[in-house]
C-alpha cells in the first residue's frame, strides 16, 4: 500500500487530479432527517431541529482520502441544507445527488420531515435541488391510495415543490416495500393515479408551474441506479 502510494504521488499533478475525478460519485441517494434521533438526544431538543439537516448518506472518500482528493472534492460538494441561514450539516452535489425523504426515521414523522426540510432550509440551498426522491410513506393513508385524505396530502407535497424547489427537474416516488407486496401492478396504478391528480390540482393552483418528470421507482431499482 504504501509503495503504491508513493508511486501515485510521483505521477503529474494533471493525471492525478484525473484520477481523483473518476473516484468520485455519480449519483448519491441522499437521504435527509431533521434534528436529532432519540437515540442522539432525549428527549429532543428545539436546538438540534433548529440547527439544520441531517444525513447519513455516506461521505464520499475523496473528501477524507487526502489535501489533494478533498480540494478536487470540493469543487462538487459543499455542505447545504442549514436552517435560518445556518450553516449546512449534509455534504450535496447539486448536479448529481437526490435528496430522499423515506419513512419515519428519528422522532420526526416523514411528512414532518419533508415539510419542515422545505420550509426551513436556505432558500438559495433548495434552489440547487434538481431531482428529489419521496417515499409513498408522506402520503400514504390507509389501504387505498385515492382517498381524499391522501389526495390532499399529495397536493400538499406538490405545492411545496412547486413553490420552493424553482429549478427542479426529476421527481422520484418510491412505494414502500409492504405496499408493493400486496399487489405490484395495482400499487403503481393507484400511486400514478393520485399523483397525477394531484399534479393537475396544484397546476390549477398554479398555472405558471411546469411540473418536472416523474416517475415511480422502489428503492431496491432506485439504489441500483447508482453506480
Amino acid at each position: 500500500m504504501y509503495l503504491l502510494q508513493h508511486l501515485f504521488s510521483k505521477l503529474p499533478t494533471e493525471l492525478r487530479l484525473r484520477i481523483w475525478s473518476f473516484n468520485l460519485p455519480k449519483t448519491r441517494l441522499v437521504p435527509i432527517t431533521c434534528g436529532a434521533s432519540p437515540s442522539d438526544c432525549e428527549p429532543p431538543s428545539s436546538r438540534f431541529l433548529l440547527s439544520g439537516c441531517l444525513s447519513n448518506a455516506p461521505i464520499p472518500a475523496n473528501l477524507h482520502a487526502c489535501a489533494e482528493s478533498r480540494a478536487e472534492a470540493l469543487k462538487h460538494f459543499d455542505l447545504f441544507f442549514g436552517f435560518a441561514r445556518g450553516p449546512g450539516k449534509v455534504f450535496f452535489n447539486p448536479f448529481a445527488d437526490v435528496p430522499y425523504f423515506g419513512p419515519r426515521d428519528g422522532f420526526m414523522a416523514a411528512d414532518s420531515q419533508f415539510h419542515t426540510f422545505m420550509t426551513m432550509s436556505d432558500p438559495d440551498d433548495l434552489a440547487c435541488v434538481r431531482s428529489v426522491a419521496i417515499s409513498d410513506a408522506l402520503f400514504w393513508i390507509g389501504p387505498e391510495y385515492h382517498s381524499m385524505t391522501a389526495g390532499s396530502m399529495t397536493a400538499a407535497v406538490l405545492r411545496q415543490m412547486c413553490l420552493r424547489l424553482p429549478n427542479l427537474e426529476d421527481i422520484i416516488f418510491v412505494p414502500r416495500d409492504q405496499d408493493l407486496e400486496l399487489c405490484k401492478f395495482e400499487t403503481v396504478e393507484r400511486m400514478a393515479y393520485q399523483i397525477q391528480t394531484s399534479m393537475a390540482t396544484v397546476c390549477a393552483q398554479y398555472p405558471s408551474w411546469r411540473p418536472p418528470a416523474w416517475r415511480i421507482l422502489p428503492l431496491s431499482a432506485l439504489s441500483q441506479e447508482q453506480p
